[in-house]
């Protein structure tokens, strides 16, 4: 159909095209895994379409060396907690941002960087993620999608809208999705200690509620001007409702043992930029960015403990409010030096403000007061960067060297004290090499240091109290304004290899030495255990992951790929002193038939687990986690298309267990967290209307 319409287009208006003109032209778009100089991995719009994902991390967790944990957060290289950079349209995300906040319908692709940038930023030790909200406008349609989930018998409506538009200088796009999830989990926590053996039955009911409105206005001028404004807002409310039921087999009761509490929150998120590009004849362009964003949100919680003998139950209320507003800008400048040379140099920053607060009421079984808590704290940071690259080819070589600065401040205070200052600087540079070989394959090395910043969390010093049995393995929590950032001397190799047409084998390897790791300290406070990060020496991690997609026959392709880890923790001793819980090994394979109409997709996800120490005294052992789906798409129409899919068929349970054993004293504790497994549903029906 394509082709067709090319050569119609050009019968009509006088002109003849050859068949290998039209291809010539189909096969022009530009390959950035190919292309980029730097090894780069890209999720296309329709690549996100096709596996009819309801959030941005299902997407994720097909690619090689991604995964993707409630803990930890999105993992590369198996680390998480920070260590990959997330940005929005080449800026950081905002503080608290959760990739299942993010539906795939708003997102144009998705840049996976294994290396770091100059021009994209250096705070990512593991890599970089860069999420490209949707932008381009080939045509005026529009698009409905309706979609719904089950899991454990609750049902997950969601619904998507899309306008498209485009007119003489003129275009837009409008994305909006309407979605409720609900999420039951059934949890079993036992306790375990020198004369000591309880068990814990919880239930919890979680349910969001979110709107989500994209809109992109974009326009251009006849001198060369093109202006585009991109905004994001997200309305979501949530209601947490948890009951807990303790069984006692040796020893003592814990603080309550039987818990009741209710978690409210309601919350807006806008983001707004607006890009300026002027495209100079010579091939220079400038390009200025201008964003703000304004996140508040209000939470409201409920708690009432009934203890094992007593007189009745405690009751605590708390009311809470943060109020985060954050400032983004930057500037580029592209201009061609001859002889393939081609310079980007530029500057961006950003503002970040958080104002936080939290009330806490705590009354006995007979309404009286037992104590108030009033916690405000305010905390900001400051960041400014420039950067310098040039890119050069030299017959089969292809080069690209980059200068980072960057400076930090970060500020943190509460309404009795004096504000914590902390400022650093980091110089990076970026050095990659690319040799084209035969085949459109390609060799790869690269060297650059990077760094991971404290998150504002960690730096505010409020106490974040454990309602329930306080111990080494439920501690309270409190952020630590002396934070300094991580630093890491990275570097990175790889091949990937076209054997064939839509074949691809590729092998890549990493190393990582780290200095200031950021480690969790546990030290008893009036009787309360109390977790605390801190700056604990250097880690050094390693890998390797392997990457194959072919087709089988006609209609059956694979895809398959498999990274290993491993990382070593400089101020514990061994075994098992891994860096953040670091996956030791990840992998995934998966088959998809197509017959004319119909195409059916099986994919298998494993991540290995086992024992991993971060302090002196404490560790985890993490559950392997075994995922199956299985899906079929009807394309009843080239408007029209069904998707059914059954996801996480095996629905084994999992278990976590967090130690601590302190050998001096001889003492030890034992929590394992074991969660019950479920099978998803999944059905969705698009619509589309041109």
């Amino acid at each position: 159909m394509k082709k067709t319409a090319i050569m119609l287009a050009a019968a009509l208006s006088g002109h003849t095209v050859s068949a290998q003109q039209v291809i010539e032209i189909k096969s022009a778009r530009l390959d950035q895994r190919k292309d980029d100089t730097a090894s780069t991995i890209v999720l296309t719009r329709e690549d996100l379409a096709a596996n009819g994902d309801r959030t941005l991390a299902d997407a994720l967790r097909r690619l090689p060396g991604i995964t993707i944990s409630d803990s930890a957060g999105i993992r590369m290289r198996g680390l998480g907690k920070g260590y990959t950079q997330v940005l929005l349209n080449g800026q950081p995300a905002p503080n608290g941002f959760s990739l299942d906040s993010l539906p795939p319908e708003l997102i144009e692709r998705v840049e996976v960087l294994r290396t770091a940038s100059a021009v994209l930023g250096t705070q990512g030790i593991a890599g970089t993620i860069n999420i490209v909200l949707r932008k381009s406008v080939s045509r005026s349609t529009r698009e409905m999608q309706l979609g719904m989930d089950s899991l454990h018998g609750a049902w997950s409506p969601r619904l998507t809208a899309q306008s498209t538009g485009k007119s003489d200088g003129w275009s837009h796009n409008v994305s909006a999705v309407l979605s409720r999830t609900s999420t039951p989990a059934d949890r079993t926590i036992t306790e375990s200690a020198p004369g000591l053996l309880r068990t814990t039955h919880s239930h919890e009911d979680n349910v969001g509620e979110s709107l989500n409105i994209s809109p992109r206005l974009n326009w251009s001028t006849s001198n060369g001007d093109s202006f585009s404004l991109q905004n994001v807002v997200t309305i979501n409310r949530r209601n947490i409702s948890y009951r807990s039921h303790e069984e006692v087999q040796l020893g003592e009761s814990g603080d309550f043992a039987d818990v009741r509490s209710r978690f409210r929150m309601h919350g807006y998120f806008l983001r707004s930029e607006l890009t300026w590009q002027r495209t100079l004849g010579n091939g220079t362009q400038w390009e200025l960015k201008l964003g703000g964003n304004k996140a508040p949100r209000d939470t409201g919680f409920d708690f009432t403990g009934w203890p094992l003998a007593g007189p009745g139950p405690t009751l605590r209320h708390v009311d809470g409010d943060i109020r985060e507003h954050g400032l983004n800008y930057g500037g580029k400048f592209s201009h061609p030096l001859g002889n393939g040379h081609a310079l980007v140099a530029g500057w961006d920053g950003s503002a970040l403000q958080r104002m936080q607060s939290r009330i806490e009421h705590e009354y006995d079984h007979h309404g009286a007061l037992n104590f108030r808590k009033d916690d405000r704290y305010d905390g900001r940071i400051d960041r400014l960067a420039a950067f310098a690259q040039d890119e050069w080819k030299q017959g089969a070589d292809s080069w690209s060297a980059g200068l980072r600065w960057e400076t930090m401040q970060t500020e943190a205070w509460d309404r009795n004290t004096a504000p914590v200052r902390q400022r650093s600087k980091v110089f990076s540079p970026v050095l990659e090499w690319m040799r084209k070989l035969p085949g459109d394959s390609q060799l790869r090395v690269g060297a650059s240091r990077s760094y991971k910043a404290p998150n504002m969390l960690d730096l505010i010093p409020r106490r974040f109290t454990s309602d329930n049995n306080n111990s080494q393995t439920n501690p309270d929590t409190q952020g630590n304004p002396a934070l300094r950032p991580e630093l890491a001397w990275g570097l990175d190799a790889g091949i990937d290899y076209y054997f064939a047409k839509d074949s691809l084998f590729s092998a890549s390897i990493y190393a990582r030495d780290i200095d200031n790791v950021i480690l969790v300290s546990l030290y008893n406070e009036n009787g309360r255990w109390v977790a605390m990060p801190a700056n604990r020496g250097g880690a050094r991690a390693y890998g390797a992951t392997l990457e194959l997609r072919m087709p089988l026959s006609p209609s059956l392709s694979l895809r398959t790929n498999a990274t290993f880890n491993r990382s070593r923790l400089g101020s514990v001793a061994g075994p098992d002193n891994r860096l953040a819980e670091q996956t030791p090994f990840s992998g995934t394979a998966a088959l998809s038939h197509r017959h004319a109409a119909l195409t059916l997709d099986a994919e298998y996800s494993y991540e290995a687990g086992g024992a991993s120490r971060d302090s002196i005294t404490t560790g985890t052992i993490a559950p392997c986690q075994r995922k199956l789906d299985l899906r079929a798409t009807w394309k009843q129409s080239p408007s029209q298309e069904w998707r059914l899919a059954l996801s996480d068929l095996l629905h084994p349970g999992r278990s976590t267990v967090y130690r601590y054993e302190d050998h001096a004293t001889g003492s030890w504790r034992q929590s394992a967290i074991a969660t019950r497994g479920g099978t998803a549903l999944r059905l969705n029906f698009k619509k589309t209307f041109n």
